[in-house]
């Protein structure tokens, strides 16, 4: 379980983040979605206590910053240049020697399926294989949240299918994992996650479940065109050609709002993420139970 309260972070007496407030449930995924400079690393990076702000991260209800808590976390951030430099078979032994929540036959098992060069050094290694090595490394400890930023970015299909497939495993052998990772790609969320937050200009929304932003947002066909759009009706877009269609963000309350106006409705259709989430974010749109 992963919980954050009132974290916040500054550069100068400019806030950059927050206040966040989040609760995460175990056996969960759940995707922190945004455009890029929207303060996705900025908040990981405060979750992980990497670059701690004010505010609370509490892992299974231990600070992040003691050893109980560190013992529960796996991160996989953007960069790793602190890695960079060992090879794998080098943090393969670290890990062994120092980290009681390694497990060697798992990372041996991942590093096999990602084909990974156990002697070379990472920092010679290609901007993918880099990614996977990451990945593999904090996949082989046995901790309950995992917090992923971007883990997709610069690994291939093969690759991609396997992260989604290892993720999976560990939801299903664990049930006290939570899984958070960061994206702007709606295709990743569409397969993976269970819960969505939408984050715009360092604020972030409450999770809420991917089906039921898929059962809010809608097209809706209309038998003929209505005057104006309601102000309350949680219209996003009307087009006429070939017959009147409306997006809206809010179907139950825009089919409402068509009836009581006289309105037919002859079609409807749930939009996927890939249509929903770019209006979201493009309009900084918080999720606020409208």
């Amino acid at each position: 379980m992963l919980k954050v309260q009132d974290v916040t972070r500054k550069m100068g007496k400019e806030a950059v983040l927050g206040p966040i407030d989040l609760h995460i449930s175990p056996g969960t995924i759940t995707a922190i979605v945004a455009n890029n400079g929207a303060g996705k690393t900025t908040l990981f990076q405060a979750i992980s206590g990497d670059y701690p702000g004010f505010g609370s991260v509490r892992v299974d209800g231990h600070s992040v910053h003691s050893i109980a808590g560190k013992a529960q976390l796996s991160y996989v951030p953007q960069t790793y240049p602190e890695v960079e430099a060992f090879r794998l078979t080098d943090l393969q032994k670290l890990h062994k020697e120092h980290d009681f929540s390694w497990q060697d036959d798992r990372f041996q098992a991942i590093a096999r399926q990602f084909k990974l060069p156990m002697k070379k050094p990472i920092q010679k290694l290609s901007v993918g294989m880099k990614q996977k090595a990451v990945i593999a490394t904090q996949l082989s400890r046995k901790t309950n949240v995992k917090l992923l930023d971007e883990p997709f970015a610069g690994l291939d299909m093969e690759g991609q299918s396997l992260v989604e497939r290892l993720l999976l495993e560990e939801l299903e052998a664990n049930p006290n994992a939570t899984i958070i990772f960061a994206t702007h790609v709606a295709d990743e969320v569409q397969r993976l996650a269970d819960y969505v937050c939408f984050m715009h200009a360092g604020k972030l929304s409450e999770p809420v479940e991917k089906d039921w932003l898929q059962e809010r947002w809608k097209y809706v066909w209309l038998q003929e065109a209505l005057p104006g759009n309601g102000p309350s009706a949680r219209v996003e877009e009307v087009s006429v050609d070939p017959m009147p269609k409306i997006l809206t963000r809010n179907a139950l309350e825009t089919e409402e709002w068509v009836r009581e106006n006289g309105g037919t409705v002859v079609k409807r259709s749930s939009l996927r993420l890939h249509e929903s989430i770019p209006h979201i974010l493009r309009k900084g749109e918080q999720n606020d139970d409208e």
